[in-house]
């Protein structure tokens, strides 16, 4: 039979604080790290934006918490995310640190607390914004064995960790790889050091924009053909969707069946510019435009990765500071480098290679996710 302790039985629990951001000698030339729990979704923290000085620590409720606390969010879309502190730091308000003991394995409790953020969510939400306490965390009651398998535990937790990161970090190597192609083949499409020729997406093909079937008709929502939303607009192919609608849904709203190979651009707030390509027909709401590209005049693989690599200058360009969204007026004006066809199409050649290699990537990630979270479930069961 497990027992379980309460985390203020064996340990100190103390949340951060802000210092005054009107007094510029909290914050100038400050040399301590000072956290906001955005910051904890680093999983294990080895940086920091912000800092504070002496002076704004001793002023203000922020403390310091010492190398190896665990740190849990509060308040806000980050409430029950977990963060392992590398060095010493402060934080805000909305950060609750458990600090090391001699009763507990700092790493195993870190691991613990990612088991049961499930549980914290359901917790969290009372009312309006979800949001936990400083007693609510003193309060976690957790398996508290000797500190020898407490070891073992995280020892096996942070190996099957170190194994998906690693996988994580080859798909970004296959990204830098991708993008440093493109500028050795084409220059930055930003500066364009080569003086290539420009062309306007207006002129490559016919743009449009989806719809949404209306959502009192419950029915349009049981079919099966894939709708996008603008927020799956996460990776270069897709085929499938969260939700799907029938042909009577698509013959009663704006949505329309978009053809196979089509460009997807989303055009709406941090969404804008965000980009796919189809390779099953589908539909999207009003929030993605697309248009199936002329393919004497461009290659669509070489369309997607320069707004992809130029993203955020393309997002300012067309829409300045203060517009959060973008319209098909303004899809349609972007310009964007023009490179002989023959060009765009060996630069695309090169990335289906490394896109299958991507696709493998995946799949192995999906296999060490898995691996994970079952010896995250298994360990505090003691079935490990």
């Amino acid at each position: 039979m497990q027992k379980f302790t309460k985390i203020s039985d064996f340990t100190q629990v103390i949340t951060g604080g802000t210092p005054s951001t009107r007094i510029k000698e909290y914050w100038e030339g400050g040399e301590i790290p000072w956290l906001n729990s955005g910051e904890l979704n680093q999983d294990i923290i080895k940086s920091t934006r912000n800092y504070i000085t002496e002076l704004g620590l001793n002023k203000s409720a922020a403390k310091l918490l010492p190398k190896d606390s665990v740190l849990i969010a509060l308040t806000g879309a980050t409430t029950g995310v977990v963060g392992y502190l590398t060095f010493e730091a402060s934080a805000n308000q909305s950060v609750t640190g458990i600090l090391p003991s001699e009763n507990h394995y700092p790493k195993y409790l870190y691991y613990y607390l990612k088991s049961i953020r499930p549980k914290v969510m359901d917790d969290a939400y009372g009312g309006g914004q979800p949001h936990i306490s400083q007693k609510y965390v003193k309060d976690i009651k957790i398996p508290l064995p000797d500190l020898a398998t407490q070891k073992r535990i995280a020892q096996i937790l942070d190996d099957a960790a170190a194994l998906r990161d690693k996988t994580k970090q080859l798909l970004e190597e296959y990204d830098k790889l991708a993008q440093s192609i493109f500028l050795d083949m084409f220059g930055d499409p930003v500066t364009n050091p080569r003086n290539l020729t420009k062309v306007k997406l207006g002129q490559l093909g016919n743009w449009q924009s989806g719809g949404t079937p209306s959502r009192k008709n419950s029915s349009y929502y049981q079919g099966k053909i894939p709708w996008l939303s603008s927020g799956e607009l996460e990776r270069m192919y897709i085929s499938d969707s969260r939700e799907h609608i029938t042909q009577e849904a698509v013959a009663g709203s704006a949505a329309k069946i978009i053809e196979r190979g089509s460009l997807l651009l989303g055009m709406y707030d941090t969404a804008a510019l965000k980009s796919t390509i189809n390779v099953a027909p589908l539909t999207c709401n009003q929030a993605i435009a697309f248009s199936k590209l002329n393919e004497s005049k461009v290659n669509t693989v070489y369309v997607y990765y320069i707004i992809q690599i130029g993203k955020a200058y393309y997002r300012r360009l067309q829409r300045g500071v203060r517009q959060k969204n973008l319209n098909l007026s303004m899809i349609k004006s972007l310009e964007i480098l023009y490179p002989p066809i023959e060009l765009q199409n060996q630069f695309a050649e090169k990335i289906e290679l490394i896109e299958q290699q991507k696709e493998l990537a995946k799949q192995e990630l999906q296999q060490t996710e898995d691996l994970f979270n079952c010896l995250l479930q298994k360990a505090f069961k003691g079935e490990l």
